[in-house]
């Protein structure tokens, strides 16, 4: 059949005929050259010329010229053609428009009657696709009076076409759909007869009905009427339980009659059958739904043959959720149709009804769409969930679907867990999730744990073990997440489960089992064991009889019985009787209990690594059942047998220490039992407080005290302890390891772990320890030194000291003294008096005082020995000391000196007597030595002293007391002195020691791992030493603190890494000392040196500008803990300023490595950095306590360097900071917390730091930075305004004054200061957001004066550097200014990066800046006028010359494009941006755009809408352009077809960035230029054929963003341009060029759009170019050919059997490969831009990239209905906007 593209007019299409040009009829041209035939053609002309010149204004001018067509058309009653018959098609079609009345309907009906009555059945079936177009939509608009006459028209003309009819069947049934939708309407029954006619005209039924089901499929308008013919004629299908009759039915159909209407339904396949009654059950309107559901009921019963047999599995599960789908209404009339469809029509049968035909369809269903694909939404996931809750209403359904599907629904909630985007759109899953699992039954849920625990434990070789963990981890998930709380939960089924479970474990031992599938089991075990309550088994059930036990009390005879109680079947959900437990809760107390002793028994025993979750099960089971009659022995054996192994392991010792504790709490342990269990444990324990490993110290020593809390005041511990102090099983004798465990020990006990009762366990191993201090030659005396140095809880070791000194009774006070200070009657100390327990204490506190520092010392001064202990008040008042409380210090001497007063009553006593009173001296001396002695004077120590001197003279035996004597007579002479050690150490006779000697010596000291043991020592040592080295102290400070700064890293990253390794015994390292010890004093040596290279630093600088001032002019005094020295670079001679700067740059490089590495430490143990670092789960106690005492440290050593060197230290931290972007950097939170950093002093120093960068003459030598920080201006004014963001609001009361200084000094010289200034800009907006939020000072003036600032930085920031333009680079500044240069002797400076910095790339940026500015203007600038002029100035500075400049589009930013959007958001503020976006728009160049910028593009446009008319008069019509002739009329013509495809471009773009039907007003306009433009021909505007692709685009942005009833105009000039277009393919058919290959392909885009969006009134015109039947996929055989005998009338496939090579079978074989290839469905074949960057041009298009598409698209389309997917919008609407930018790069 050949084609022809018909003649055109000049006339308007803007409502031209619904169909596409006519082909070419047989006996045209002969007719033609009849006379007769030529004045008919005349007549017909005349009468339409009252149409083309549109003088039809009214209905009546309708009605005139339908009266006029008509008489024309009568006037020639022999002649059986019509003349220029497209032409009166389309007038005909136009004159139907829905808008006009029904009379000019009729009149049109009328005419088509005669036009039909004229041209015949034969004209009629040939030029169907010319008439029928116009005449399908009226039946939906159709008023009463026009019905029957349009009925009547089809009746007598369309019916009779038998076959002929077969092309629009489809289109035809949908046209009469609406007809039948009211089933009470007067013309239902003749329009369903109607139909009927049609289908026995056709007579194809198979044919029929499916054209009929894929009605029902596409078009839900007609679904109605769909559902109405359905119901009436849907030949019922038979289930398996009814019987078919022998003979015939009521109707009198016969067996083999209703076989085949049945084959014919389901013929060829019956999956569009499926797919209709899901369309139904799934559409929008309830009542639609209501009739499928009674279809399905009455005519397709779920065990009907077809169903079960003859339909694939997918579809059955597609039809069986679709259904299921309609619970979701919580409609009671629905739900009871699915009930019957779902459980058959015998209500003693429908479980096994629906077990047998719809459980697994539906069940598989349901497991398909909770295996959901990656992009699905939330409600998508949550839809399974709730179609399962609201099955488990039927208790016949959900009692068989919801055991099969219950994991499956645990296992898609737990993934998407993991999977989801936010948390919220997992809670909205969650909660569907939620509330199915509590509509499920309590005994079906464990049933189903149960079940999945024994699966987990089958013996199954073919599962995994890690499938297996899974399974369980997914239990645990159930457990954790769900409401399983319930009492019926927790009181009887949660431990029946654990029962269950250690039954499971105890048959599978440890050789077969994976150790880590145990892990997780009894992890399980014990979070369902935490949901039983404390009183579970005290109550005892009471409901029926029980079987008190099994009739075999073995594992398998109780795992039967629970087997049985999860296995019965379920009961209705009406029965409201809690589930009745197989046994006696009692008989499950017990055997808990017996089953987890002998489970933690075999773990012991074949040292299972899960025994520490195993002992914290059995310690919580023995916490909640009933005191069992006895303890199964071999556990106490197994403990004993553990705990003699060497070492044990942490995890197992910990949970014997926790049963042990449990069963002494509950009475189970015998008193021997105890006793060697509790002294077992301290020895393994002991192990494990060695400082060397502090993994498990916290954890350890709570383990301790937990068991002391089970004893009460038994000391059995404190003697375990001892025991261990004492043995020699650590070490050899004299090891240090004994008492590093007890200060460990000593540590976490007074830290919180012991409380008020530490001196039960600590007392006698600490007097232990202390007795080390007597040796001083070993390693427990050295390290006991370290130790009372540094440590923090001195009180507590004092008052045990004075406690047991209060216990000495023979410590007499003597009474009354003489006038000399000695006692009227000395105390006489005989054999009964216990003077070596006395000397023993005096001793001891000796060798505490020997060590003390001043810290300690002033404990024992402000210290007070009540301090509220009742104990002590009362054995102070009894011993005679008063009734008032004392200080430490006051008692201790008066302790001492009742020591001394007393005498040896005898010469065999004396010797005694000698030791205590040198023992009391000591301590005496050691009070006096003390800088806080002054609260001693009052004692009148020296009278009292030199009395008993006198008295010693005469005592032989006293000689070495003399000794002491004098030594405490000399130290109270002078209280107020303090210990001269350091001074005689420092006496300038003395020779020096040689610096490198020694710098060697303390460089090996620190560095050596042999020197770690004493490093406190090295650390005082280098304290003494400092001050001898001051001279040197600058050669020595660099390479001390370059080692200390590395010894202090390896440390710090082995305690790092102790904490990050799993380990279960301690690890040996760092030299015999803990490294958080360690890591404390090198801190403190790193302290200590900078403290005196600083001080050197400014005594030698004030010492300089001494010489350099006037003798009357005052000195400055500073030093490391005191303030900054000013005018540090002072005019001096060159070498003395050479020397300062040398070592003020050597001390400031070494502050900033100690500042870097104090930061890291810092930085480790930082809760709020958002990561947590990688620590052993085992230790995160130890690791907080570490982590927490290693950042105390560094911070107070920072807050002494920013005391010092503020500036140099914020530049430092600057370089640490990881730039803008970062959020709540550490850094900001180190500053924050630092007591030396408060804002009113950073933020000055950040203005300095800056001027330092930019204008350095301009600031104080005092002020300005030495730039060793390699930082840049722009670097510091980031680091600024992220600082100030991260200020509290208050803050700016104390920064105001500053802030604004410094913004008046930079804008009184902005050049210095280009780089940074839109960063500056952005500081001044943060303020101004700042004090929007506050109410300090005079707001009014304050906000006005910041809006002049801000207004003024602006402007500035533009005039420095204007758009397009960046300045030269200043050179790179130099470590000093060129006044103060450094000699070629001075240490190297590190030079300023002169590499582009981190924040570099978008600091000098300022479009980003003033896009986050911009929407606070307001906050910032308060009055309407000043934003008026900030948005003028950016606009006319930033964004007018851009948009300007020759490089646009290309320069244009997405950033940019935000920034416009932000300022169109700003109200009042038109007048500023309005002009610049106008111009962007209508810029030539604006679709060169790259498609990166669309979206902001499109954004923008919504503010651009009332330029539509101004475009629309912009398009030139092709004729105006065409008048032209002479010189440059090509040119012309071009230049104006050039600017309509821009405008028609701006068009579309413009629509396409709009809501629907925005310009609806204005779219009768829009279609009169359409058919102004569409006219136009390769001789009227011979480069018009450029600019119709451009009107497709605009055809397409039209499609999408129009709703129907509005586009429904437009149809006919659509279609006739979509049929000419395709028809130019074919040969010969378009001689004159009018349609180039582009604007072929864009035609082919249109079909393409339209097909996936697919309207309701295109449906009814798909047939005219795609094969819209089932025919697409089963061609029809020859003998159903139309009357032409072609095979086919669609003008797609027509065109593809045409071109050369693409005959019909290529084309389908190709679909499948090439559709699935491009992902063909509902989404469109093009993606846009096919042409683009040369991939196919010119003549290539069609073949390339048209012919593909024509030879697929109709079997695609029809695939893309059968797959019932929604059409992709988004893609066609992103294919569009590819193909509007098609020349962007």
């Amino acid at each position: 059949m050949s084609l022809s593209a018909g003649s055109r007019t000049h006339s308007p299409l803007s409502s031209g005929r619904s169909s596409p040009q006519p082909r070419r009829r047989f006996d045209e041209d002969p007719t033609k050259k009849d006379p007769k035939y030529k004045r008919f053609s005349t007549s017909i002309d005349r009468a339409l010329a009252l149409f083309e010149g549109n003088n039809l204004q009214e209905w009546a001018d309708y009605i005139s010229f339908l009266g006029r067509l008509l008489k024309a058309l009568q006037s020639h009653p022999s002649l059986p053609l019509i003349p220029s018959k497209s032409i009166v098609a389309q007038r005909l079609a136009q004159c139907l428009n829905p808008r006009l009345p029904s009379g000019v309907h009729q009149k049109t009906i009328e005419v088509y009657s005669y036009i039909f009555s004229l041209i015949g059945a034969d004209g009629l079936g040939a030029d169907l696709p010319l008439w029928t177009p116009g005449l399908t939509p009226v039946l939906a608009y159709a008023s009463l009076t026009l019905k029957p006459h349009y009925l009547s028209l089809l009746e007598r003309f369309y019916v009779p076409l038998g076959t002929s009819l077969r092309p629009a069947l489809k289109a035809l049934v949908l046209a009469l759909l609406p007809g039948i939708d009211e089933e009470g309407g007067e013309y239902f029954d003749r329009t369903l007869a109607l139909i009927e006619g049609i289908q026995r005209g056709v007579a194809d039924d198979a044919y029929f009905w499916q054209c009929v089901l894929l009605a029902t499929i596409t078009s839900a308008a007609r679904r109605q009427g769909a559902l109405a013919f359905l119901a009436r004629k849907l030949p019922r299908l038979p289930g398996a339980e009814e019987r078919e009759p022998e003979g015939a039915d009521e109707e009198g159909r016969t067996a083999a009659e209703r076989l085949g209407e049945t084959e014919a339904l389901i013929s060829p396949e019956p999956g569009l059958l499926v797919r209709a009654l899901c369309a139904g059950l799934l559409d929008e309107q309830l009542l639609v739904q209501r009739g499928f559901l009674d279809l399905l009921v009455t005519n397709v019963p779920l065990s009907s043959a077809v169903l079960q047999q003859r339909v694939s599995r997918p579809d059955l599960q597609l039809l069986v959720i679709s259904a299921a789908g309609v619970v979701m209404r919580r409609d009671m009339g629905l739900n009871r149709r699915l009930w019957a469809w779902f459980l058959g029509p015998d209500e003693a049968k429908a479980k096994e009804y629906f077990e047998a035909y719809g459980l697994d369809a539906l069940v598989g269903g349901l497991m398909g769409m909770l295996d959901h694909r990656p992009n699905a939404t939330s409600a998508e996931r949550a839809r399974p969930y709730r179609i399962c809750l609201s099955l488990m209403d039927r208790w016949e359904v959900g009692s068989m679907v919801a055991p099969r599907l219950f994991f499956a629904a645990i296992e898609s909630i737990r993934a998407y867990e993991d999977a989801a985007e936010s948390k919220e759109l997992y809670a909205e899953v969650f909660r569907s999730a939620s509330m199915f699992f509590d509509g499920v039954e309590a005994g079906l849920i464990w049933g189903q744990i149960l079940e999945r625990i024994n699966v987990v434990f089958a013996h199954d070789d073919d599962v995994d073990c890690g499938r297996r963990i899974k399974q369980l981890q997914s239990v645990r998930f159930i457990i954790r997440t769900f409401n399983v709380r319930e009492d019926e939960m927790t009181m009887i089924h949660a431990p029946i489960i654990v029962l269950a479970l250690l039954l499971h474990l105890s048959s599978a031992s440890n050789d077969t089992a994976d150790a880590e599938l145990r892990r997780e089991a009894f992890l399980l075990a014990e979070d369902i064991w935490d949901l039983v309550p404390d009183a579970a088994f005290r109550r005892q059930s009471t409901t029926g009889a029980l079987p008190a036990a099994p009739a075999e009390d073995t594992d398998a005879a109780k795992f039967d019985l629970i087997q049985q109680f999860y296995s019965r079947d379920q009961r209705p959900s009406s029965t409201t009787s809690p589930d009745v437990p197989p046994f006696l809760l009692t008989r499950v107390a017990a055997w808990l209990f017996t089953e987890m002793a002998a489970s933690v028994q075999r773990a012991l025993a074949g040292s299972a690594r899960d025994i520490g979750i195993q002992c914290a099960l059995f310690v919580r089971i023995v916490a909640k059942v009933p005191r069992q009659p006895l303890l199964p022995s071999p556990l106490i054996a197994a403990f004993s047998a553990t705990l003699a192994a060497s070492p044990v392991p942490f995890v197992a010792l910990q949970g014997i220490a926790t049963v042990v504790a449990a069963l002494q709490r509950k009475a189970y342990l015998e008193e021997r039992d105890t006793g060697a269990l509790v002294a077992a444990i301290v020895a393994a324990l002991w192990h494990y407080l060695s400082p060397d490993a502090p993994k498990f110290h916290v954890e350890a020593v709570k383990v301790l005290w937990g068991l002391q809390d089970v004893l009460g005041t038994d000391r059995r511990i404190e003697a375990a302890v001892a025991t261990m102090m004492t043995s020699t099983a650590d070490a050899e004798a004299g090891s240090a390891e004994p008492g590093r465990k007890f200060a460990v020990l000593w540590m976490h006990s007074v830290g919180g772990l012991g409380g008020e009762r530490y001196h039960l366990v600590l007392t006698r191993p600490l007097f232990l320890f202390l007795d080390a201090l007597d040796d001083d030659g070993v390693e427990m005396s050295v390290f006991a030194q370290g130790w009372l140095q540094n440590l923090g809880s001195t009180n507590r070791l004092f008052w045990i000291l004075a406690t047991k000194l209060l216990d000495c009774e023979f410590l007499q006070n003597p009474g009354k003294r003489n006038a000399d200070g000695a006692p009227l009657v000395r105390p006489m100390y005989g054999d009964d008096d216990f003077l070596e327990i006395g000397t023993y204490y005096f001793h001891t506190l000796l060798n505490v005082l020997r060590y003390s520092t001043n810290n300690v010392m002033a404990v024992l001064a402000s210290e007070l020995v009540v301090a509220s202990d009742d104990t002590r008040s009362n054995a102070l008042a009894q011993r005679g000391y008063g009734d008032d409380d004392m200080t430490l210090q006051t008692f201790f001497a008066h302790t001492a000196l009742r020591a001394i007063d007393g005498d040896a009553a005898d010469a065999k006593t004396s010797r005694r007597v000698s030791k205590l009173h040198k023992m009391a001296l000591g301590v005496l001396h050691q009070l006096l030595l003390s800088p806080y002695a002054s609260a001693l004077a009052s004692l009148d120590l020296d009278s009292r002293l030199t009395a008993r001197l006198i008295a010693t003279l005469d005592t032989p035996a006293a000689t070495y007391v003399q000794v002491a004597l004098l030594d405490v007579l000399h130290a109270a002479l002078k209280l107020s002195l303090t210990r001269p050690v350091a001074r005689s150490s420092t006496s300038t006779d003395d020779p020096r020691p040689q610096p490198p000697a020694l710098l060697r010596a303390l460089l090996g000291g620190f560095s050596h791992p042999s020197a770690r043991a004493v490093l406190d020592s090295w650390i005082f040592f280098l304290g003494e030493a400092l001050p001898l080295l001051s001279d040197v102290v600058f050669t020595l400070l660099l390479p001390l603190v370059t080692c200390l700064c590395t010894q202090i890293q390896a440390t710090f990253d082995a305690l790092q890494a102790e904490f990050r390794e799993p380990s279960l015994s301690p690890a040996e390292g760092f030299g015999g000392r803990s490294p958080e010890s360690t890591l404390v004093a090198l801190l403190n040596g790193l302290e200590q040196i900078l403290a005196v290279a600083h001080a050197r630093l400014l005594h030698e600088e004030a010492q300089a500008r001494a010489g350099a001032k006037s003798p009357d002019a005052p000195a400055t005094a500073g030093g490391f803990f005191g303030s900054m020295v000013s005018g540090v670079f002072a005019v001096e001679s060159p070498h003395a300023r050479s020397s300062a700067a040398n070592n003020r740059l050597t001390v400031l490089l070494c502050f900033q490595d100690t500042v870097k590495i104090c930061y890291r430490i810092w930085s480790w143990g930082d809760a709020g950095s958002g990561s947590a670092p990688a620590v052993d789960a085992a230790s995160r106690d130890s690791w907080a306590y570490t982590s927490l005492r290693m950042r105390g440290r560094a911070r107070r050593i920072l807050e002494h360097m920013f005391a010092a060197e503020t500036l140099e230290c914020l530049e430092t931290l600057a370089t640490l900071w990881p730039g803008a972007g970062s959020g709540d950097s550490a850094v900001f939170r180190l500053i924050n917390v630092l007591d030396g950093s408060r804002p009113k002093h950073t933020v000055p120093a950040i203005f300095n730091a800056i001027y330092s960068r930019t204008n350095p003459s301009a600031l104080d030598p005092a002020r300005r930075s030495t730039l060793t920080a390699a930082l840049t201006d722009t670097d510091v004014a980031v680091f600024l305004v992220a600082y100030a963001r991260c200020l509290e609001d208050d803050a700016m009361d104390e920064i105001w004054g500053d802030c604004v200084v410094f913004l008046r000094d930079v804008l009184a010289n902005p050049f210095p200061h280009r780089q940074c200034l839109p960063c500056l800009l952005a500081f001044t907006a943060t303020l101004g957001e700042k004090v929007d939020n506050t109410n300090f000072g005079e707001q009014r003036r304050m906000r006005k004066e910041l809006a002049d600032l801000f207004l003024r930085m602006l402007t500035a920031a533009f005039t420095v550097t204007p758009v397009g333009q960046r300045p030269l680079e200043p050179p790179p500044p130099t470590a000093l200014s060129s006044a103060n240069s450094i000699d070629s002797s001075s240490p190297p400076s590190p030079p300023p990066s002169t590499a582009p910095s981190k924040s570099r790339a978008s600091a000098d940026d300022i479009v980003p800046i003033l896009t986050t500015i911009v929407p606070h203007l307001r906050q910032v600038l308060l009055e309407q006028d000043r934003i008026l002029t900030a948005a003028t100035a950016i606009t006319t500075s930033l964004i007018g010359p851009t948009f300007r400049s020759k490089a646009f589009p290309t320069n244009v930013t997405p950033a940019l494009l935000s920034l416009l959007a932000q300022l169109t958001h700003l109200p009042g503020t038109q007048k500023a941006w309005k002009r610049d976006l106008s111009d962007a728009f209508l810029d030539s160049r604006f679709f060169l755009s790259p498609l990166s910028l669309v979206p902001g593009w499109s954004a923008l446009s919504g503010h651009d809408r009332d330029r539509l008319p101004d475009l629309l008069s912009r398009i030139t019509p092709p004729t105006a352009a065409g008048v032209l002739f002479g010189v440059g009329a090509a040119s012309a013509r071009l230049e104006a077809d050039r600017r309509t495809g821009l405008n028609l471009k701006r068009l579309a773009f413009l629509l396409l960035s709009s809501p629907a039907d925005t310009f609806v007003p204005h779219l009768p306009a829009i279609s009169a230029k359409l058919a102004e433009l569409l006219t136009a021909t390769a001789i009227s505007s011979p480069s018009s054929t450029g600019t119709r692709g451009e009107v497709y685009l605009l055809l397409r942005a039209l499609a999408l963003r129009t709703s129907a009833v509005h586009f429904a105009p437009l149809w006919p000039a659509l279609n006739t341009e979509l049929a000419a277009a395709l028809s130019s393919l074919l040969p010969g058919a378009d001689p004159a060029g009018t349609y180039s290959p582009p604007a072929v392909l864009a035609g082919a885009k249109l079909l393409d759009t339209l097909l996936v969006i697919a309207p309701d009134e295109f449906q009814l015109h798909e047939w005219l170019f795609i094969t819209d039947t089932i025919e697409a996929v089963y061609p029809p055989p020859a003998s159903t050919s139309n009357s032409t005998g072609a095979s086919t009338v669609a003008l797609v496939d027509v065109v593809a059997q045409e071109l050369p090579g693409s005959a019909r079978s290529a084309g389908v074989a190709g679909a499948g490969a090439e559709g699935e290839e491009r992902g063909w469905g509902r989404r469109p074949w093009f993606a846009g831009r096919e042409t683009a960057g040369g991939r196919a041009g010119g003549a290539e298009v069609v073949p390339e990239l048209v012919v593909p598409f024509l030879r697929n698209l109709s079997i695609a389309c029809y695939e893309g209905a059968y797959r019932m997917g929604p059409p992709d919008v988004g893609a066609c609407e992103r294919a569009l906007v590819a193909d509007l930018f098609d020349e962007a790069e």
